[in-house]
C-alpha cells in the first residue's frame, strides 16, 4: 500500500460548486441593478436562491460516501498483506477532501454477495479521522469465514457496500481516569481508534493498559505500532499474551486470566473503565472474570456508557 497520497484535486471540493456560483450571481445581480436602475432584476433572487439551494443538495449528496441510512458502493483502492491471513483494504471516498470521521469505537456496515444471499459483517477502520479521500479497514481471514475470504478473492477497482457508522461506544476525553482493555486477535481494530483518539487529544490524560491475546507470536497484528504507541506514550502500556507460542518470548502464555487482569489492569472503580473486544468465547471468559473481580458488568448487550462495554 503506497503511503504517498494523492493530492486533492480542488475541482473534487463541493465547495466550489456552491459559494463561486452564489458569489458570482449576488455580485451580478447588484452590478446589473445598480447600472440599469431597474430594481424589478432582483425579483429573480428568489430564483437564483432555490437553484443555489438545488445545487447544495446536491453537492451534499456528492459528498458524503458512507450514510446511516443508504448502502453506498465503494471501490476498492489497494490491498496490503500485513500477515498469512491478513490483509489491510484500502477503499476510496468518493471525494479526495472527505474524511471518514466516526467516533472511536464505531463500525461500518459491509454487504458483500455470497452464494446468491446477501451477508452482512461489521469492522473498524483503522485508519485515522481526518485521512482524507479514504479509509482502511484491516481483516483477518478464517477457514469457515464467508465474507474474509470474499475481501481476500477482491481486486482492485472492485466494489463493496457500506453502511455506517454502527455501535454505541461513548468516549469523552477525561472521562475516566483509566481505562482497562482486553483485546483478542482481530478485535484489535476499534480499539486502535479509542488509542488514537487519545494519544491525539492533547488534554486527554487518561491512562490505558491492554492485554491483547493472540494464537502465536506471527498473529500479532500491528504490534510494531503497539509497540510504538507504549514507548512514545506514556500513559500507554500493551501487554501480550500467546495460546501458543514458539521459541523464546518473554510475554504471558496461555489464555486471560483473572490472574492476568488483576495484574495487568486497573483496579475496578467508578474512575475506571474495561473494554473488551474478541471472539465470543473470549469475551463471555473475561467479561466473568471482570464481574467476579468487582466491575460493574450488565451483559454483553451493554450500552454505550457502561463501566464494563464489549464491542
Amino acid at each position: 500500500m503506497s503511503d504517498q497520497l494523492q493530492e486533492p484535486n480542488i475541482l473534487d471540493n463541493p465547495i466550489h460548486g456552491i459559494y463561486i456560483p452564489f458569489g458570482l450571481l449576488v455580485a451580478g445581480v447588484a452590478l446589473t441593478t445598480y447600472l440599469s436602475g431597474e430594481k424589478k432584476i432582483l425579483i429573480l433572487l428568489p430564483l437564483f436562491i432555490s437553484f443555489l439551494l438545488f445545487r447544495a443538495y446536491r453537492a451534499y449528496n456528492r459528498s458524503v460516501s458512507i450514510s446511516s441510512e443508504r448502502w453506498t458502493s465503494l471501490e476498492l483502492e489497494d490491498q496490503t498483506v500485513v500477515s498469512k491471513n491478513t490483509a489491510i483494504y484500502r477503499f476510496k471516498l468518493k471525494t479526495s477532501f472527505e474524511t471518514l470521521d466516526f467516533a472511536p469505537g464505531r463500525h461500518l456496515a459491509v454487504k458483500v454477495p455470497i452464494e446468491g444471499n446477501d451477508e452482512i459483517r461489521f469492522y473498524s477502520p483503522i485508519s485515522p479521522r481526518n485521512a482524507p479521500g479514504y479509509f482502511d479497514l484491516m481483516i483477518k481471514s478464517y477457514v469457515d469465514g464467508k465474507v474474509s475470504k470474499y475481501f481476500a478473492s477482491l481486486s482492485t477497482g472492485q466494489t463493496v457496500d457500506f453502511m455506517g457508522p454502527v455501535g454505541t461506544l461513548n468516549y469523552e476525553p477525561n472521562s475516566s481516569k483509566a481505562i482497562g482493555i482486553i483485546a483478542g486477535g482481530s478485535g484489535i481494530t476499534p480499539v486502535l481508534q479509542v488509542l488514537n483518539e487519545v494519544m491525539t487529544t492533547p488534554e486527554d490524560e487518561t491512562k490505558i493498559s491492554l492485554i491483547y491475546a493472540n494464537e502465536a507470536e506471527n498473529d500479532i497484528l500491528l504490534k510494531d505500532e503497539l509497540d510504538e504507541m507504549a514507548e512514545n506514550f506514556p500513559n500507554f502500556e500493551v501487554h501480550y499474551v500467546l495460546r501458543q507460542p514458539k521459541g523464546e518470548w518473554e510475554g504471558s502464555i496461555g489464555l486471560v486470566t483473572e490472574e492476568l487482569m488483576r495484574a495487568y489492569l486497573p483496579e475496578p472503580s467508578d474512575e475506571h473503565r474495561l473494554l473488551v473486544c474478541g471472539p465470543e468465547a473470549m469475551n463471555k471468559m473475561v467479561t466473568g472474570f471482570a464481574a467476579d473481580l468487582g466491575w460493574k458488568f450488565t451483559g454483553l448487550n451493554c450500552k454505550g456508557d457502561e463501566q464494563v462495554f464489549v464491542f
